[in-house]
């Protein structure tokens, strides 16, 4: 009996031990609910987190103090950027297989231990506390470690932006580059190992922040398994997307590349400051709208405009100023954030793949970036003259100016973001029972027209974007009978496509003035 009960002994206290890490395990989920309750913004700025790691990493303003700070930033960004560009498509073209694996709060917080090993390992060459080079494996290793980590802990982000209403997606976009702002020139005000330390962990700072939604709400899950597909608008918008994500960085780096060193650093942190008025004007600007219609179409030709301006000002001047590398940073930024709020429109508006359209989207990003750096390392390495960058300057502005006017002009733009039902006001918190603007347009809209009810079901659906094929898949009827009922909704409503639709919604809901979801 002695020697079982001392055989049973190890067991016993394993038992106690794991039941313990249980107990453990429990509290700590019920303590990240109870937070994530209170403050349900809070898990959001883990994507400022990631936002300020990005800030930091590509402008050397602290971690690189040596003549070379130009051509190591663009080492850095060019291998960073090939690992994320890797990592996006990846994941975006495999999003069937595994989806719901990047929501698990286990996937992120690996992805952040990988990217603090590749920024120590970045930050220990060239400390030389490493005797590397900085082209070297070891150098270039940590740069793919770090473009593979932040990837996997951006794709959190994902599922919790994909579920919020456009113009809330907006609002958090907007308050977590404010919250980067801030991380950025904390970090840089201390003291250059603290700061390096900081650097090192902001990835997981990032995690942690995610961390604190442990539990789905509004299906963050969901939209990570939806299965939509892809119009051939949305791979026009792609195809736009990179064109001018490289116009804005090439006139970034080709300025970077040409200044010292110190400038560069300078023209980085001016560019943050003009950053932090910018982001508390939208913020205000989405506070005080009446209108749940954000006018993404109206935005991105502006956007779009100020770069054309920038890049055939440069062909004409030949401007490389620190000024000038500070608007097209500032700009770059602001681009960045519109394309971003577009990407989870669509998510929210065709209850897409968040996977899949934010990868590819994001992908579409840094390969813009990703080609303009190239050309900034042949105009380094192989001569270029500043007349040849000229002409170069000039072709990518007549590019873009085609692109605005012809390919994705803000008419298309206005076709693809047709107005969507907003009908959660606040994260975690559920609809009030009265209907939002858009709806009870919607329905005043099918009243004056005297549509049947089931051409009501399927008006609901055309005003949501959805296409013939969708919404017969959802209603269980043929495409030939959606076909029907789509062209009686049209005669009935005197309209002809659904752009005019949509102007029709928007109209109707602009005149009304009764309460709704508005922030």
């Amino acid at each position: 009996m002695n020697s079982r009960g001392i055989g049973h002994a190890p067991e016993e206290r394993q038992n106690d031990a794991q039941n313990g890490l249980k107990r453990a395990i429990g509290q700590l989920k019920q303590a990240l609910a109870s937070i994530d309750k209170q403050a349900p913004g809070l898990t959001y700025l883990g994507f400022g987190c990631w936002n300020a790691w990005n800030t930091i990493a590509f402008s050397g303003s602290f971690w690189l103090h040596e003549t070379d700070n130009s051509s190591v930033s663009i080492t850095l960004m060019l291998t960073h950027l090939a690992a994320c560009v890797a990592t996006l498509l990846a994941i975006a073209l495999l999003s069937k297989r595994f989806p719901l694996a990047l929501a698990k709060n286990r996937v992120t917080i690996g992805g952040a231990i990988m990217a603090s090993l590749g920024t120590a390992i970045i930050c220990l060459v060239r400390s030389t506390v490493l005797p590397l080079d900085h082209l070297s494996l070891i150098f270039r290793f940590g740069c793919v470690l770090s473009g593979v980590g932040t990837t996997v802990v951006f794709f959190r982000s994902v599922a919790l932006f994909g579920t919020l209403p456009p113009h809330r997606a907006l609002y958090r976009l907007a308050e977590s580059a404010l919250f980067s702002l801030m991380v950025f020139f904390v970090i840089s005000a201390c003291p250059n190992e603290l700061a390096t330390g900081l650097f090192v962990a902001l990835p997981l700072c990032s995690a942690a922040l995610f961390g604190v939604r442990s539990r789905n709400v509004n299906g963050e899950k969901q939209v990570l398994t939806q299965t939509a597909p892809l119009s051939r608008r949305f791979l026009t918008l792609l195809v736009s997307i990179a064109l001018c994500s490289m116009a804005f960085e090439f006139i970034r780096s080709y300025i970077l590349a040409a200044i010292p060193p110190m400038y560069s650093v300078d023209s980085v942190t001016m560019a943050q400051l003009i950053d932090i008025p910018i982001m508390l004007c939208i913020l205000v600007a989405i506070l005080l709208a009446k209108s749940q219609h954000d006018n993404f179409a109206r935005i991105y030709s502006i956007a779009t405009s100020v770069l054309v301006l920038l890049l055939i000002a440069m062909a004409m001047f030949s401007l490389k100023t620190v000024a000038i590398a500070s608007a097209a940073s500032v700009a770059c930024t602001c681009f960045n954030l519109i394309v971003g709020a577009m990407l989870f429109y669509l998510v929210f508006q065709a209850r897409a793949n968040a996977l899949l359209i934010v990868g590819l989207g994001n992908a579409a990003l840094s390969v813009g970036s990703l080609a303009s750096n190239l050309l900034t390392v042949a105009y380094l390495n192989s001569g270029i003259t500043d007349d040849t960058m000229r002409i170069i300057l000039c072709a990518l502005g007549v590019a873009v100016l085609f692109d605005v006017l012809f390919v994705f002009s803000e008419k298309q733009i206005d076709a693809m973001l047709l107005p969507v039902d907003e009908t959660i006001c606040e994260e975690g918190a559920p609809h009030e029972k009265k209907p939002g603007k858009w709806k009870r347009a919607c329905e005043q809209l099918a009243e004056q027209g005297k549509l049947s009810e089931r051409e009501t079901e399927v008006f609901f659906q055309l005003a949501r974007g959805r296409t013939a094929q969708e919404i017969a898949d959802r209603e269980v009827v043929s495409i030939y009978t959606v076909r029907a009922h789509t062209r009686a909704i049209y005669a009935k409503l005197d309209v002809h496509s659904k752009s005019e639709l949509a102007g029709r919604i928007d109209e109707v809901a602009k005149r009304s003035s009764g309460p709704g979801c508005d922030s």
